[in-house]
């Protein structure tokens, strides 16, 4: 076996590593073929990412595997299940694409090379053979403006920050919390470059960043004759550039910008750009568009013959996609909705895609039944020309059970038998099949898994990590605090998983899962409550206010105590790897601010910002240090208030643009000075680990009456 299936089977598979044999041949179609003899697994594959499929195809269905961002996040096996027969498979899907730009940021954004193994390992065990490439893409920017003028300040003031970098690509923002050092685009880059050359020795064909025109607003002034329009501020940002594709300097830029790409990372064919995302284009008649689409294809194919330009169908135009030759172009439809609202596409080659979570928050949702009947199929069976699938979540490390489905769906052709489907799944989540849980199960798939309820997989929030109102409507701008499932009956679940503790608690999916749970039925506890809140406000019932609000803090209380038992649901992780991925102490604050700044206020909210709170995580610390906070300032004025015959002002709306002015209230201006305050507030923590969480969650569950 050659090099890379060895290093593959030492990181993931050590104890078992040398009864794996595995031999590559030359079929053109992905397959594998596996074989057990004698202790010895054989696998047959075309490529490495069908022969690592294989291996962990195998695992899930004879060892009882499953790897997962959340619990059981290594395989841990010290022989191999030998069976009769032959176990092999057909992939059709040609390209299994992986990751939205935004889960670079949401999830990835302080990943070092170890934690970005781990990951690249993961996608070849799940057939995923096309990732976005984008990491270290700001040194290609920055050489490119360095040629056209810009001083090494200028180019550097041009580039936004480590959580941010993923909006500019998108063209949605430019320079917002810039880096303070050259030296820190060029270790991205050679971040960027380890990735590439993994996905490369896997055989992987990575998406790289090309150019849509989206350039710094100091284009205008350094080149005043060229055609740039200023897009409107995206969000409440400031406006933003966009150079014509039909000026001259767009392709004399764009080629140059490609050159620098392919002369730092190299060139793999498939560039990205989506001009006028979430943006306007100078003119919208057809005649203007088709040129557009003609301007950018030439531009790549000038630079390569053999490129492919990718592109979402997001905000596509029409007549930019079909003024590009079909061979021409691979459009990514990322939730699988724009393919059959505008007539399969036209027949341009398509991804179906997966979009689940926005913004990386980690409440328990998702239409898991209706994700069994395979979006792929559907586009296929309509007549789209469905060349592959993809996962384009905003965040990943949450909701196990959705993405373990979505994983497998990226190489399965037919539907998915969700009974069945699930009774694996415990197989292997929890070590051993349970009715008691399968109950549990059952009730989730009617509360927060249900596909029957009426709510979007991406708007479901949280009344704690809202900004404090006496009913919030909102969490971050994309998401509704109103519950769409039976509590009371969610939390029999809760029940019934807390029952089992004694046979499962070793299990370290089940450890997540039962934290999960109790999480949610708290979050959704304090839903409650403040209903009854509001309710006492209105009858201006002082005594029942505070009563309800020393509950709802000591319930934010122990939410927060309680999540530090998993690294996952901790704050101090999402900062403490930042630091760790710092060069020097002052770069360690550099990205401190950046990370506290994502999930929380997201931009400068004494501005025009509406996106604060888009991000929310229930974590430990973040409920302790921001959340409860806020809510703890918001009950003491509205108390104090009421005292003094006053009512509180702050906004209640579900107004996406209204949001702003939240801020504009006494109330909400001191507020807001708090948030920023914490932003800024630079912290060392101790870097979490994993604790037991049976004893504290039936502590809680007792405590809270929770499954009463």
């Amino acid at each position: 076996m050659d090099n890379v299936i060895v290093g593959f089977l030492e990181r993931n598979l050590f104890d078992v590593k040398d009864n794996i044999n595995v031999a590559i041949t030359d079929a053109e179609q992905d397959s594998y073929c596996i074989t057990a003899e004698n202790g010895t697994l054989y696998v047959k594959a075309n490529n490495y990412i069908s022969a690592c499929m294989g291996i962990y195809d195998y695992l899930k269905k004879y060892c009882g595997v499953q790897l997962s961002w959340c619990g059981n996040r290594a395989i841990n096996i010290t022989e191999l299940t030998m069976f009769d027969g032959v176990f092999s498979r057909e992939i059709e899907q040609k390209f299994r694409v992986y990751m939205n730009y935004c889960t670079l940021d949401y999830s990835m954004c302080w990943w070092d090379f170890s934690r970005w193994e781990k990951e690249i390992d993961f996608m070849a065990m799940n057939g995923i053979n096309m990732p976005l490439a984008v990491i270290g893409s700001e040194a290609v920017l920055y050489e490119t403006l360095l040629e056209y003028g810009f001083s090494e300040r200028e180019a550097l003031d041009s580039i936004s920050g480590p959580a941010f970098w993923a909006w500019q690509l998108m063209t949605n923002i430019e320079g917002y919390i810039p880096p303070k050092d050259k030296s820190y685009v060029y270790r991205r880059a050679e971040l960027g470059k380890k990735i590439l050359e993994r996905y490369i020795e896997f055989g992987m064909q990575p998406i790289q960043q090309g150019f849509s025109g989206h350039v710094p607003m100091l284009f205008k002034s350094k080149f005043p004759d060229a055609k740039i329009l200023e897009q409107r501020g995206w969000c409440g940002f400031p406006k933003t550039a966009q150079l014509d594709p039909l000026d001259t300097l767009f392709l004399d830029f764009g080629k140059s910008y490609l050159n620098n790409l392919e002369r730092i990372f190299g060139n793999y064919h498939y560039l990205a750009c989506d001009p006028f995302h979430e943006g306007t284009p100078p003119k919208r008649w057809s005649w203007y568009l088709k040129a557009v689409g003609k301007t950018i294809n030439h531009m790549y194919e000038s630079f390569d013959s053999n490129s492919v330009w990718v592109m979402q169908t997001w905000s596509m135009r029409k007549h930019i996609v079909k003024a590009v030759p079909k061979e021409r172009l691979l459009l990514l439809d990322i939730n699988s909705e724009k393919t059959l609202s505008n007539k399969n596409l036209w027949g341009y080659p398509v991804v179906a895609g997966m979009l689940h979570n926005f913004g990386g928050k980690n409440a328990m949702q998702g239409k898991l039944k209706l994700h069994c009947s395979n979006r792929y199929l559907k586009l296929k069976s309509n007549g789209a020309n469905v060349v592959g699938t993809g996962m384009f979540m905003e965040g990943i490390e949450q909701n196990p059970v959705i993405y373990d489905l979505q994983l497998e769906l990226l190489t399965s052709s037919k539907q998915i038998d969700c009974s069945q489907w699930l009774d694996d799944y415990m197989k292997r989540r929890y070590g051993k099949y349970s009715e008691t849980l399968r109950k549990a199960w059952d009730i989730l798939l009617e509360t927060c898994y249900s596909s029957s309820h009426d709510y979007q997989e991406n708007e479901v929030g949280s009344a704690l990590a809202a900004r404090p109102q006496l009913m919030p409507i909102r969490t971050g701008p994309c998401c509704y605090t109103k519950i769409y499932y039976d509590t009371k009956l969610f939390e029999k679940a809760v029940s019934l998983f807390k029952s089992v503790s004694d046979e499962f608690g070793e299990s370290d999916g089940y450890q997540y899962d039962l934290c999960d749970l109790v999480r949610q039925a708290l979050s959704n506890r304090f839903y409650t409550n403040q209903s009854d809140f509001a309710d006492a406000y209105s009858r201006k019932d002082i005594e029942a206010l505070k009563i309800l609000s020393e509950k709802q803090l000591n319930l934010l209380q122990d939410m927060d105590r309680f999540l530090a038992n998993r690294s996952e649901f901790s704050l101090s992780r999402w900062i403490e790897d930042s630091h760790r991925l710092a060069g020097d102490e002052q770069e360690k604050k550099y990205f401190d601010f950046n990370a506290r700044t994502l999930i929380t206020l997201w931009g400068d909210v004494y501005g025009e910002n509406m996106l604060y709170d888009y991000s929310w995580r229930e974590w430990s610390g973040l409920i302790g240090e921001f959340y409860f906070v806020r809510w703890k300032m918001f009950y003491d004025e509205v108390i104090s208030q009421l005292e003094k015959g006053r009512h509180v002002d702050v906004l209640c709306t579900a107004d996406f643009v209204k949001r702003k002015n939240y801020i504009k209230s006494d109330f909400g201006k001191r507020l807001n000075d708090f948030e920023n305050k914490w932003i800024n507030t630079y912290s060392e923590y101790p870097y979490p680990s994993d604790k037991n969480v049976v004893s504290d969650a039936q502590m809680l569950i007792k405590k809270w009456d929770i499954g009463a």
